[in-house]
């Protein structure tokens, strides 16, 4: 019987102790075959100090958020023990639009602009209730990453919008190689445009103000099929492609394009 006591004790305390586990080295696991080298059998986490098993990773349901109302919207997450640090992601279920400019405050730190792009405010207004936003904390503000709910950005001076996707410089610039033009049009914040995106705005020259699109060549962002050359386009018709040098050639006129 003496000797039963000290087993019993031993037996309880080691049950107690099982699935408690904790280490200040990192854990290796070494077995022949791949599915041998994995933890199995853990329960899905409930605290933020929780191991995060593979299935709840892949549902990604601790980023899951229904804010409360307003131009603050108000977020409690447990995922969460501190400010959110960069990197954060979460998927934000939006409240009932509100117009104005919009903040998250999360776990009470903040509160945190919602960005509709870099430096542009998200307005309440323009988001429909329910809409699953992906948000990406940036050090100081989350970023809406889902491009379908982003306010289109305004086009530039010289340019008109041809749809919601691109606007399109009205004139062309002077003649140059390509590479100068690709360079001016990078100065600006625009690019050349693509041979598509010229078609497009060609064929509706007179309802978007462009003047002299079918006048000469032009330089497009498109690659051709000969070696060192480049789309031109738009002498004598909108459908008009051939291709030139790059450079050490005809300079060409050109436009640039913004996406917006």
């Amino acid at each position: 019987m003496a000797r039963l006591i000290p087993l019993l004790l031993s037996f309880f305390m080691t049950t107690w102790a099982i699935g408690q586990v904790v280490s200040d080295r990192p854990l290796i696991l070494t077995a022949p075959f791949p599915e041998d080298r994995q933890v199995t059998g853990l329960p899905d986490s409930e605290t933020s100090d929780a191991v995060l098993t593979s299935t709840t990773e892949r549902r990604g349901g601790y980023r899951l958020v229904a804010p409360t109302g307003g131009n603050v919207w108000s977020i409690d997450l447990d995922a969460l023990t501190t400010a959110p640090p960069a990197g954060t992601q979460l998927v934000v279920l939006a409240p009932t639009p509100t117009s104005g400019d919009v903040d998250l405050l999360v776990n009470g730190h903040g509160p945190y602009p919602l960005l509709a792009s870099v430096g542009v405010r998200a307005d309440g207004a323009e988001i429909p209730e329910g809409t699953a936003l992906s948000v990406v904390m940036d050090g100081t503000g989350f970023q809406i990453m889902n491009t379908n709910v982003r306010p289109r950005r305004p086009c530039p001076d010289g340019t008109v919008a041809v749809n919601s996707r691109y606007c399109i410089e009205t004139t062309e610039h002077s003649a140059v190689d390509f590479f100068v033009a690709a360079t001016t049009c990078g100065s600006q914040g625009m690019r050349l445009c693509e041979w598509g995106e010229f078609l497009i705005a060609c064929q509706r020259a007179a309802a978007l103000g462009l003047t002299g699109p079918t006048n000469n060549w032009e330089w497009s962002n498109d690659a051709s099929n000969e070696n060192n050359c480049a789309r031109v386009v738009g002498a004598s018709s909108c459908l008009s492609a051939g291709n030139s040098f790059v450079s050490d050639s005809i300079d060409r006129s050109f436009r640039c394009c913004y996406t917006r």
